[in-house]
């Protein structure tokens, strides 16, 4: 086990290289570390936002902050320490493959735009790696977790999201993907264009706009999208309507990453 000061310093950006380098070869020497860097960023996070709140509660002469305004400044602290962790620890990575990879904490969701224009947001306890720029004949990424991508339009260059459980092909659409490895899950639902899902290089099936894909005891299951309430995570909703207890529980397990 890392020592926990090590990381602290790596979250808040005084972390030497020897550090960096140190954190990267601990990720690298098991993938369940990850989760641990999850968990321990999300305490980090807590301590942050806690004593924001105190320094807030000291000073009620000043303009106090609002609970939007202090969730913006934890956030705002996220996607530093991301950006710090995409550009320095894995620098060495980057050199060969020319990747970036951003963490997503529990309970956070990040919007990132890349090289290509193409929008994309990132839910709670995704590992999403991405090149800085698409020089090759295809655009692809890398998604561990849940994602909702609007990809540019370029009918001469493929946009490919590689997944653990398969991969989904695009050149231009607007749909959700949801693959967490840790639960198996696998679902991609198409809201504008049309996308090929893809395992081990044979296509499986095609979607048109309002479809879903779910991946179930290892079939690949075809349905419209009825509601989408479950989308709305990306808009900061978690929907619950019509949707038995086990299944919140899950979502709840996903989001903040804990077991109930």
């Amino acid at each position: 086990m890392i020592d926990k000061t090590v990381l602290y310093k790596f979250f808040e950006g005084s972390a030497s290289r020897e550090e960096e380098m140190l954190i990267q070869a601990w990720l690298d020497d098991d993938t369940r570390n990850i989760e641990i860097l999850h968990h321990e960023r999300f305490l980090y996070d807590s301590i942050l936002l806690n004593r924001v709140e105190e320094k807030t509660l000291l000073r009620p002469q000043k303009r106090q902050l609002l609970p939007w305004a202090i969730t913006a400044a934890a956030m705002l602290a996220l996607l530093i320490v991301c950006g710090f962790y995409a550009n320095n620890v894995l620098h060495h990575n980057q050199l060969s493959a020319q990747y970036n990879t951003i963490i997503v904490p529990p309970g956070q969701r990040i919007n990132l735009v890349l090289a290509d224009s193409t929008n994309l947001w990132l839910n709670a306890n995704t590992t999403f790696r991405y090149p800085s720029g698409f020089s090759g004949k295809e655009r692809v990424v890398y998604l561990d977790g849940e994602g909702y991508f609007d990809v540019s339009k370029d009918t001469k260059k493929p946009f490919i999201v590689k997944t653990s459980a398969g991969d989904i092909k695009v050149t231009g659409t607007a749909f959700n993907v949801e693959a967490y490895s840790k639960f198996g899950s696998f679902e991609t639902a198409l809201f504008e264009g049309s996308v090929d899902i893809y395992r081990e290089n044979q296509k499986l099936t095609s979607l048109r706009a309002k479809e879903k894909s779910t991946l179930y005891d290892n079939k690949l299951y075809v349905s419209p999208i009825i509601n989408t309430d479950k989308y709305l995570w990306k808009d900061g909703f978690i929907a619950f309507e019509k949707k038995k207890l086990e299944d919140i529980l899950i979502s709840l397990e996903k989001y903040f990453d804990i077991k109930i």
